[in-house]
């Protein structure tokens, strides 16, 4: 599974790319053989003005599929939208595949 990270308006440390990489590996796991691409862009929003600003959006690229899914989750914490992004990526990739499995 090919995954490309960006970032956008804050430093991109280590930490953040293993759990960036980790979370999404996680997620699709079960579906790595219908997955072409995944792209994440994780951005600081507003800057240093704070709040609901940290997002992560995730891009999937599915075999069989015209339209890519693609998720955004806002947080104040950066590693929350991650996951939350993840999380939100997993149900939609699954449901998803499951539906492609039915058809066939």
């Amino acid at each position: 599974m090919e995954l490309t990270l960006r970032h956008d308006g804050f430093e991109m440390t280590e930490a953040i790319d293993l759990h960036v990489r980790d979370r999404l590996s996680a997620a699709l796991d079960q579906h790595t053989s219908h997955v072409r691409m995944v792209a994440v862009t994780v951005r600081d929003e507003n800057g240093p003005r704070g709040g609901l600003d940290m997002s992560c959006q995730v891009q999937v690229d599915l075999d069989n599929h015209r339209e890519p899914v693609i998720v955004k989750k806002l947080h104040e914490d950066l590693y929350l939208a991650v996951t939350d992004a993840a999380d939100a990526v997993k149900r939609t990739v699954g449901r998803l595949v499951g539906r492609s499995k039915e058809h066939r």
